[in-house]
């Protein structure tokens, strides 16, 4: 969709109050098309490869030490899953840590008023914060591409995964169609997916235990454990500082941006006919906020079992 942007910016945007004629640009959707096609492809492409070159039974069966991890060792298919997730979050989560906590384009890139924070490049400066147009596709790919791919699987195929799938999906998808939301598209969809990094690969050795993987005589067979556990710790505590934490904070200011924007009539400035996808993100922030304390409450029964057990 291509908009047409010539907009008086407000001397509180931090750019000099004048009718800005932004020359015709491709929406942010369009811009990120090939991204997007790109993505489903690597997705599709990587899992079959991936199951097709993991052996079923690559160590002896006498170095496995119950059925379960037997059972386990066969589950090509959920691994194959698993590193393409894998490579989906750690873009998200590396490129969303690194704009947010490192460069700091998220906060340096955007003006700090809250239209600055929300329109971004309708402000009439052109594309502001690129890396904002790059997670919300890649979550356009990862989320659609994981919503299908997860019917088959009955561990994965849950009404609560699903349905988070499809509203994560229409977040990144809208704020490509609309150019909006450029700075907490980092947070929620960039810095919030670095704790997801830790647990796809502790969820690797569930399906592939180290004892599958390496001869109990290989110099890995010790370091494995001990990497599935420090992934383990780190999930915990990265889910809790930016997902409980951050997720509150962050989701705080974005309704108090909101406020602003719709008390002073800034949407039909701006972004004309995007009033519907403010309110849908600012229900969403707090549904999934929600659904990231009831996987906290999951993931602190299991920490205890292991601790008590």
């Amino acid at each position: 969709m291509c908009v047409s942007r010539g907009v008086i910016a407000p001397q509180d945007d931090g750019i000099k109050s004048h009718v800005v004629q932004n020359k015709s640009s491709p929406s942010a959707l369009r811009r990120t098309m090939p991204l997007i096609v790109a993505g489903y492809l690597f997705n599709t492409i990587c899992y079959f490869a991936v199951y097709a070159v993991l052996p079923t039974d690559p160590t002896s069966s006498s170095t496995k030490n119950s059925p379960d991890e037997e059972e386990s060792c066969s589950r090509r298919d959920l691994f194959a899953f698993q590193v393409v997730s894998f490579f989906n979050l750690s873009y998200l989560g590396l490129l969303g840590f690194y704009t947010w906590y490192i460069s700091r384009r998220a906060s340096k890139a955007l003006p700090q008023t809250p239209q600055g924070r929300y329109f971004g490049n309708a402000l009439g400066k052109g594309v502001l914060l690129p890396e904002a147009d790059q997670i919300n596709a890649v979550i356009v790919v990862f989320q659609g591409w994981d919503f299908f791919a997860s019917i088959p699987f009955v561990e994965h195929c849950t009404p609560i995964m699903m349905a988070h799938h499809f509203l994560a999906f229409m977040c990144g998808f809208f704020c490509l169609w609309y150019e909006v939301n450029p700075y907490y598209a980092v947070y929620f969809g960039g810095v919030c997916e670095f704790s997801s990094i830790f647990l796809a690969i502790a969820q690797l050795f569930e399906y592939y235990p180290p004892s599958c993987l390496v001869a109990p005589t290989s110099s890995l067979a010790s370091v494995l454990p001990v990497l599935q556990l420090f992934c383990q710790g780190m999930f915990v505590v990265t889910f809790f500082l930016f997902r409980i934490l951050g997720w509150t904070t962050k989701s705080y200011n974005l309704l108090t941006d909101a406020s602003y924007i719709i008390k002073n009539g800034l949407l039909k400035r701006y972004s004309p006919g995007s009033g519907w996808f403010l309110w849908y993100l600012m229900t969403m922030s707090g549904l999934l906020g929600v659904l990231q304390v009831y996987w906290f409450g999951e993931i602190m029964g299991k920490v205890l079992e292991i601790l008590n057990g």
